[in-house]
């Protein structure tokens, strides 16, 4: 009540002053403002001594949860009942029952508390044991988190009861034939009453909201055909009825649950039935999610124009589980002391499922073809080595996995392929891996086309150079052939004499079997240069492939007046590359520096060539003093067909950059600050 006002108060003390239970009204301070003659009766203290005092002080109440907490759950849910042990004035105990109750203003806001108490000290027996049993049910009944509703169907039961005397039979027929029933029947059923979960989960303010009133607005029509469900579980007397159904609150949400219909043993004819509701608007809609999850990954599983395998697992996992018990860890070596192990692992794992474009790319008639047969039959001998990757990759649980490889297709066939896994932590719970088959024949192919092609354009452009080195290429040869020739006249001449000496003409002998020598070397770098074989690479010292290609270039430097500086660094390592395309693109770029260099008229040319270690690698740099690379033409420098000389093909830098990047590495050019180019490439060091 709010704030004591005296006159309300007054006039509420003779109306309650007749009742045989307790009735007290205290503020929300606690402060006792209305206390009646059976108040006065129970507790001893008299009405005036009484009024504006302490609540709780006056009488010391107790309660298993602290009083405060009762306070708390009174101001959230508008009402509170149970049972506290309290004093009287004269020092004695009792058991009360009480029920508190929330009175609000006009404004709604909570100003006062009434509390209906009844003392129940010296019940019977049988009464505390029923009371007992009430009083776990209320709270089973509140602290429950689905919502209950009690209901009273006593209605219900008379109308099916005057079918029973109409001559019904076939009640789910006459249900199907008359839905008007069941619309009758739901309007009948009025709530007795709910639990605080009902009030929350259906929209309502309090309990008062929902009881007393009709289901009618929680069965929506599509919903009808469970409540007939449920009274035709009543008429067979059964003891319950569950479905999975949907319900309407007081918003209008329509809510997904699990409705709960039961009669307890000889609760038949009592007129009321408890009715359970747990919401399953979370866990429906999941199950949709995961349904729209499953046809959206199935239609793009179809989609796909890359060929999709569902791998069954299952073996694979058990072969796996086996080698843990074994204590095997590195599966690579493991391999390599089982070999067998292989071919079990391919054979413990079949196709599950396959999309359009897999029956497709495999040469099948149709999905069942590919379906269940094992993975060994698609994977020729040549391309297990892959297959031994995959399996170190799973084993160790990789994500991902991809290589390019050879498989076979259903005839024996086969066709080159990008071959993926796919093997997600989701995909491995339930024993699957998905494996994509790109076929990249056609790519394979037009590589190696491009290959050959690139090979004989190299060939051309070295075969180019080699002619621009014709005048040093003479040159280097004619020098131990004029040294054979010089020997040669010289060890006759020794011959000739009276007494010929012999240890002379040994000497002579010697160094023409070594200029000879160096002369067909030279032929066989030059031959070497101008074939057109595969490419060999192998190990080597670096700077030696540096101090040969400069021997080609010996006489280009002579005639051009060009200042050569070496500066190689000592102990690098070995690099694997192709000797000849090596000194190809070293002699390339250096003839394009002297003849750079040439064109600008350069009054005192000048070449470096230099090697070092950087960050791994072997780093290659050839500088020149000439004008540097117009900014226009930085970007093109290593495009085909791209040149600035006016009898040029435009090959020769784009096949240095073909060659360097084949060999793992890169190639790129810059200007020097104080004048010039400089054009570097880097190459990995042997492992």
């Amino acid at each position: 009540m709010p704030e004591a006002k005296g006159s309300e108060v007054d006039l509420l003390g003779p109306l309650v002053d007749g009742l045989a239970e307790s009735v007290i009204v205290r503020d929300l301070g606690g402060r006792i403002l209305l206390w009646n003659k059976a108040s006065e009766a129970l507790y001893g203290f008299a009405r005036d001594a009484i009024l504006g005092r302490p609540f709780h002080d006056c009488l010391e109440g107790s309660h298993p949860s602290a009083l405060v907490r009762l306070e708390r759950h009174l101001l959230e849910q508008g009402h509170w009942e149970g049972e506290l042990k309290r004093s009287t004035a004269s020092g004695e105990e009792r058991l009360v029952e009480v029920r508190w109750t929330l009175l609000r203003g006009p404004d709604g806001q909570p100003v006062s508390i009434i509390e209906y108490g009844r003392d129940i000290t010296r019940l019977s027996d049988i009464e505390v044991e029923s009371r007992l049993q009430a009083h776990r049910y209320r709270n089973l009944f509140q602290a429950m988190a689905a919502s209950f509703w009690e209901l009273d169907f006593s209605r219900v039961r008379k109308m099916l009861g005057q079918l029973v005397h109409a001559g019904v039979e076939d009640f789910r027929a006459y249900f199907e034939a008359h839905p008007e029933f069941i619309d009758a029947a739901v309007a009948e059923t009025r709530v007795v009453d709910v639990n605080d979960k009902t009030v929350m989960l259906f929209g309502a303010n309090s309990r008062e909201d929902l009881i007393g009133g009709t289901v009618s607005a929680f069965w929506p029509p599509e919903s009808r055909h469970i409540y007939a469900e449920s009274l035709l579980a009543s008429v067979n007397r059964l003891p319950a009825l569950s479905r999975e159904t949907r319900l309407s609150t007081l918003d209008g949400r329509m809510l997904d649950a699990l409705f709960t219909v039961c009669w307890p043993s000889g609760h038949h004819g009592r007129g009321t039935v408890l009715v359970g509701v747990i919401d399953l608007s979370d866990r429906v809609a999941a199950e949709q999610e995961v349904r729209a999850s499953e046809l959206r990954y199935r239609n793009l599983f179809q989609a796909m124009s890359t060929a999709l395998f569902q791998i069954d697992t299952t073996r694979q996992r058990q072969l796996f589980a086996q080698l843990a018990t074994r204590g095997v860890e590195d599966i690579a070596a493991h391999l390599e002391s089982d070999p067998g192990f292989l071919n079990a692992y391919l054979d413990a794992m079949s196709v599950g499922e396959v999309n359009e474009a897999a029956v497709r790319i495999m040469g099948a008639k149709d999905r069942r073809e590919l379906i269940g047969q094992p993975v060994s039959r698609f994977w020729p001998p040549s391309s297990l080595p892959v297959v031994r990757r995959s399996l170190v990759s799973s084993f160790r649980q990789h994500v991902t996995f991809e290589q390019e490889t050879v498989n076979y297709r259903l005839d024996g066939t086969e066709i080159n392929t990008l071959f993926t896994v796919n093997a997600s932590p989701e995909l491995r719970e339930r024993n699957m891996v998905l494996v994509g088959l790109t076929d990249i024949t056609e790519r394979v192919a037009a590589q190696k086309a491009l290959r050959q092609l690139q090979s004989e354009f190299a060939h051309a452009s070295r075969l180019s150079m080699l002619g621009e080195l014709t005048a040093s290429i003479a040159h280097e040869v004619n020098q131990p052939l004029a040294a054979i020739s010089t020997n040669g006249a010289a060890g006759a001449r020794w011959l000739s004499r009276p007494q010929p000496d012999l240890d002379e003409v040994r000497t002579i002998h010697a160094n023409m079997v070594s200029d000879a020598k160096r002369a067909a070397d030279i032929i066989a770098r030059i031959r070497a240069m101008a074939s057109n074989k595969a490419a060999e690479r192998q190990r080597l010292p670096p700077n030696q492939v540096v101090e040969e290609a400069v021997r080609f270039l010996h006489h280009e430097l002579m005639a051009h007046e060009v200042d050569l500086h070496l500066a190689l660094t000592g102990g690098l390592p070995d690099i694997e590359a192709d000797r000849v395309q090596l000194q190809q693109t070293i002699v390339n770029l250096a003839l394009n520096a002297m003849q750079e260099m040439k064109r600008a008229h350069c009054p005192r040319p000048r070449l470096g060539l230099s090697t070092l270690a950087d960050n791994g690698e072997l780093r290659f740099a050839i500088e020149d003093s000439g004008p540097g690379i117009p900014p226009e033409h930085h970007d093109r420098l290593f495009e085909s067909f791209f040149t600035t000389k006016e009898s040029g093909l435009g090959m020769g830098l784009s096949i240095c950059r073909n060659i360097i990047e084949a060999h793992g590495g890169r190639i790129w050019a810059e200007n020097i600050p104080s004048g010039g180019a400089r054009f570097l490439f880097t190459l990995p060091f042997a492992r």
